[in-house]
């Protein structure tokens, strides 16, 4: 699994490297990310997190184009009083803490409107892999699973460049990680804003 990381890592960092090569300009963020649960996911744990961050880096192709990778963090938690729940033929009743850590990392490509503007919106579409931990404690009990999904993330944001070189980053990405044998779909809406440089 270690190896697969890794893997993905150094492609998605190299990406940006080869596209600012081919053109000038390359576009670093590091976002705050807030995520709101839909789908199976909300099911599980139904409040928003306040817990996530994301690291993206893009490398302009032409004026308008970009190619890059990015990997973020997100956790959720939710605290559930006297539930029951059901696992391998045993039967629990009590108090749940459910928490989901997801881990994306994707491949992306973007176009980005209003050339030479300091403001630029954009829309991208984000490919790759989601490593999601969920656990469920009860009691004594500790319920884990963990699977890598296969995932896409299509995204709308902001760009507000200045001369400084540092400027900000603000977008809206809908998150969705495939079901696998072991967990249901993750999907997740997030609220992204941070640094771009």
């Amino acid at each position: 699994m270690k190896k697969i990381f890794l893997a993905v890592l150094l492609g998605l960092f190299s990406l940006p490297m080869f596209a600012q090569q081919e053109n000038s300009g390359a576009l670093w963020s590091f976002t705050y990310d807030m995520a709101f649960p839909m789908g199976a996911t909300k099911d599980y744990t139904g409040k928003a997190s306040f817990r996530g961050m994301m690291l993206d880096g893009r490398g302009f192709v032409d004026n308008n184009i970009t190619l890059g990778g990015n990997f973020g963090w997100n956790v959720f938690y939710e605290k559930a009083d006297k539930e029951t729940v059901e696992v391998d033929n045993i039967t629990l009743t009590g108090t749940q803490y459910k928490y989901i850590n997801a881990f994306p990392m994707f491949f992306n490509a973007a176009y980005y409107f209003n050339e030479g503007s300091y403001v630029r919106p954009y829309v991208a579409a984000n490919i790759g892999v989601i490593y999601d931990i969920q656990r469920t404690d009860i009691g004594l009990y500790s319920f884990d699973y963990d699977n890598w999904k296969f995932a896409f993330a299509p995204e709308v944001g902001l760009a507000f460049q200045t001369d400084s070189g540092v400027g900000l980053m603000v977008n809206l990405r809908y998150n969705y990680g495939l079901e696998t044998s072991d967990i249901d779909a993750l999907s997740y809406l997030g609220l992204n804003i941070g640094l771009l440089w």
